[in-house]
C-alpha cells in the first residue's frame, strides 16, 4: 500500500478495519477441501461446481475459496441485490481487499460508495465520445502492425501473440509509451510480473516468491507513471493518462498523484487482461464455427475499409453480438466478489456482518430459466427480435452492475472489434484436426494451451 492510501486508510469507516466473519455453520453448504475449498473446482469447471450446489442448496450456500469462507450467491436475483445494493450493505472494498490492494492501491475496485462515485470523475474525459474516437485513431495502426509480423507455425498460440499484442497497444492508448520509449520494455514486464504475483500463494515481500518479484513490478510501475505524469499534464496528448492528469475537483484542484497512479495502474489490469480473454475465447468459437466467421468476414467487407472508425462500430451489429455471446459463454471475470457491512438476509438465510459474498457469472450466463440451449454457441440470441438477454436484468451482466460497472465496457468493446475486423479481411482460422479443448478460470478465464490455430492469409 502507497503511503498516501495507508494514511487514508486511518479516515475510512470501521467496517474496513474489521475480519472476515467465519461463522457460517447455521447455512448449508460444504467448505471444500481443506485450505484449497473448492479452488480446484473453480479452476476447471465453474458451471458444474455452481450448478451442482444450485441444485443442493438453491441461491445460497457456504463455501471455502481457498482459506477464505464466505457465501456463494448464485442467479440472478442474488446479482442484483448484491450489485444495485439500495441499502449500501455491499462493500466492493472489502470483497476486493486481499487480491488487488496491495497491488493497485485505492483503486476504483476497491472503493466504496461516495468515495467511489467522486473518484471516477478521474475518468469523466477518458470515456467520452471525443476521447474514444481518438483512441480509434491510436490502435488501427498498432494492430495492424502487430499481427502482420505474426507467425503462423505449429508454434503459434493466439492467446500469448494477442496478449503481447494488446500490451503494447493500451501502454500507448492509456500512457502514451510507444513500444522504442526508454523503459517500455521494463513497464511490460513490470506488468506481467503484477499478473503473475496474483497467483502467488505466499504473500510475502521477499527474494525468490513471485509475490516479490510482483511487487518489485509495482515499484516500477508506480515510478514510472509518477515521472510520467507532471510531462502528460504539461501536454496536449490524447491518451487516458493525459486525460486524467488534468481532471479537477470541484474546489478545481488537481487528483494527486497518488490517486492517478492508483487508477491508472490499475485501468491496464482491468482493460488488458479482460480483452485478451474474451477475445482468445472469440477466436475458438469463430475457429469452431466456420459458418460465423465467414457471416463476420462479410459484414465487415460491406463496409469497404481496412480500418473501422469509430462510427462505424455501430454498423457490424454481428460482430457485437458474437462478442457478447464469447462473454455470455465465458465471462472475462470468473467471480464477482463483496463483503457485507452489517447483518442482512439473503434468500432466507441470515448473512453476518463481516461476510465475504462471491457469485459467479457464467452460471447465471447459461441458466436454462433464461437462454436457449445455453451451452451453445448461437449469437442471433442477442438480436432485437430474440433478446434473451431481456429475460433478468441481471441474467447477463458481462461487465457487473450497479455503480461498480466497468467504467471502460465500451472501451473494452471497441478494441474487441477493430481488431477482428482486421483479422478477418486478413485471415482465415480453424482448429487443428481433432482439436479438443480444455478451458481454465483462474486466476482469468481463458483455453488452457493457449489457443493453436491453423491460420491462412485471405487472398486479395
Amino acid at each position: 500500500m502507497s503511503n498516501a492510501s495507508a494514511a487514508a486508510s486511518d479516515h475510512r469507516p470501521d467496517y474496513t478495519r474489521q475480519p472476515n466473519n467465519s461463522k457460517l455453520k447455521h447455512i448449508p453448504g460444504k467448505n471444500g477441501w481443506p485450505i484449497i475449498g473448492v479452488l480446484p473446482e473453480l479452476r476447471n469447471d465453474v458451471f458444474k461446481l455452481a450448478e451442482t450446489r444450485w441444485k443442493e442448496f438453491g441461491p445460497i450456500s457456504r463455501v471455502h475459496f481457498g482459506p477464505q469462507p464466505g457465501v456463494l450467491a448464485l442467479g440472478p436475483d442474488m446479482a442484483q441485490t448484491l450489485l444495485l445494493d439500495g441499502d449500501r450493505n455491499f462493500s466492493t472494498r472489502m470483497g476486493y481487499d486481499y487480491a488487488l490492494r496491495p497491488f493497485y492501491g485505492d483503486n476504483l475496485l476497491c472503493l466504496d460508495f461516495d468515495e467511489h462515485k467522486f473518484q471516477r470523475r478521474i475518468m469523466q474525459t477518458s470515456f467520452k465520445t471525443p476521447s474514444m474516437r481518438s483512441y480509434v485513431e491510436i490502435m488501427n495502426p498498432i494492430l495492424e502492425r502487430g499481427m502482420d509480423v505474426w507467425v503462423f507455425d505449429d508454434s503459434f498460440r493466439f492467446y500469448e501473440s494477442v496478449k503481447n499484442l494488446l500490451l503494447r497497444m493500451t501502454c500507448k492508448v492509456f500512457y502514451g509509451v510507444e513500444e522504442h520509449d526508454e523503459g517500455s520494455d521494463e513497464l511490460a514486464q513490470a506488468f506481467v510480473d503484477i499478473l503473475d504475483a496474483q497467483e502467488g500463494i505466499i504473500r510475502l515481500d521477499l527474494p525468490g516468491l513471485k509475490y516479490h518479484t510482483g511487487k518489485n513490478g509495482q515499484r516500477f510501475l508506480r515510478d514510472y507513471i509518477t515521472k510520467l505524469i507532471p510531462i502528460r499534464r504539461a501536454g496536449d496528448g490524447q491518451d487516458m493518462l493525459s486525460h486524467m492528469c488534468k481532471e479537477t475537483k470541484p474546489d478545481g484542484s488537481y487528483f494527486s498523484d497518488e490517486e492517478i497512479v492508483d487508477h491508472a495502474s490499475f485501468l491496464l489490469f482491468a482493460a488488458h487482461d479482460t480483452t485478451t480473454s474474451t477475445l482468445n475465447h472469440l477466436m475458438y468459437y469463430l475457429a469452431k464455427h466456420q459458418d460465423w466467421q465467414q457471416r463476420l468476414r462479410d459484414e465487415g467487407a460491406a463496409q469497404h475499409k481496412d480500418y473501422l472508425d469509430y462510427e462505424d462500430l455501430g454498423n457490424v451489429v454481428e460482430l457485437d453480438a458474437a462478442f457478447n455471446e464469447a462473454q455470455r459463454l465465458n465471462p472475462s471475470v470468473t467471480v464477482l466478489v463483496r463483503r457485507s457491512i452489517r447483518e442482512c438476509e439473503l434468500a432466507g438465510h441470515r448473512i453476518p456482518a463481516n461476510t465475504m459474498i462471491f457469485q459467479l457469472p457464467m452460471f447465471t450466463n447459461r441458466m436454462s430459466d433464461y437462454w436457449t440451449n445455453p451451452h451453445s454457441f448461437d449469437p442471433e440470441r442477442f438480436f432485437p427480435e430474440r433478446a434473451e438477454q431481456k429475460g433478468h436484468p441481471f441474467c447477463f451482466m458481462p461487465f457487473g452492475g450497479g455503480a461498480h460497472k466497468c467504467i471502460g465496457m465500451h472501451f473494452a468493446a471497441m478494441q474487441s472489434k477493430l481488431f477482428m475486423h482486421q483479422f478477418l479481411r486478413k485471415y482465415e482460422f480453424r482448429l487443428p484436426d481433432d482439436y479438443k479443448v480444455a478451458f481454465t478460470y483462474i486466476p482469468m478465464p481463458k483455453i488452457k494451451d493457449g489457443l493453436p490455430l491453423v491460420v491462412e492469409k485471405r487472398r486479395a
